[in-house]
């Protein structure tokens, strides 16, 4: 079978000077907007020291290079050998200088080529048994709010949930970072019920100057 090759460029290189951080390169700068302390990402990684023919050609290994494990198959293990030489990490960033992202230690090489990087979010990259299927989630409708995600459940069906609580039925997915919660009808309306009471106990100059804000918005 003949495979077309396509191209590649590194964004970055993982650096390990005393600490271990991704640099990255001066043109993809300005992708680094939004990213801040504390955020959970993930690296995909090209391990450059496994690319060569042969390794490329390896498709079974002994997990963790022992040869008491059993073989299996590249796609079974987190093997840097394989038909493509990805790796992909979850870090968190610890904190950001200029184009560097320092994060805490991986066991990719120095000068390991950085392909793309990516915001971790739980519901998409942690995938478990959730109680509201990704398709009825309306996606379009959803909100940022600072660091939070607010995406509401799609109401087309809400015919078949006739018999259903409101203590039961799943409203709302509530993303903070990595972290996903999600909130019952009931749950929504207690929080909603909450973040009133807390702003009817602002300062009244804070509030002043917010509905000066909402009037002057467009």
């Amino acid at each position: 079978m003949n495979f077309e090759p396509f191209k590649l460029v590194p964004v970055g290189y993982v650096r390990k000077d005393g600490e271990t951080f991704i640099e990255i390169l001066p043109e993809f700068r300005e992708a680094m907007d939004g990213l801040a302390e504390g955020d959970w990402i993930k690296l995909i990684l090209w391990f450059h020291a496994s690319d060569t023919p042969e390794r490329r050609n390896v498709l079974k290994v002994h997990p963790y290079n022992n040869p008491e494990n059993p073989l299996r198959g590249v796609f079974a293990t987190r093997s840097p050998v394989r038909p493509n030489p990805l790796a992909i990490y979850a870090v968190r960033i610890n904190r950001i200088e200029e184009n560097r992202l320092y994060i805490d230690w991986i066991d990719a090489m120095d000068g390991t080529p950085v392909l793309d990087i990516k915001i971790l979010v739980e519901r998409l990259d942690c995938p478990r048994e959730t109680p509201i299927p990704e398709e009825e989630l309306d996606i379009p409708s959803s909100r940022q709010i600072g660091e939070v995600n607010l995406i509401p459940r799609k109401s087309e069906h809400l015919d078949e949930l006739e018999e259903v609580s409101p203590e039961e039925y799943e409203a709302l997915v509530l993303e903070l970072g990595p972290m996903t919660e999600v909130l019952t009808a009931k749950e929504l309306v207690e929080l909603i019920s909450a973040l009133k009471e807390i702003y009817e106990n602002l300062p009244v100059e804070i509030k002043d100057k917010l509905r000066t804000h909402v009037m002057h918005s467009p």
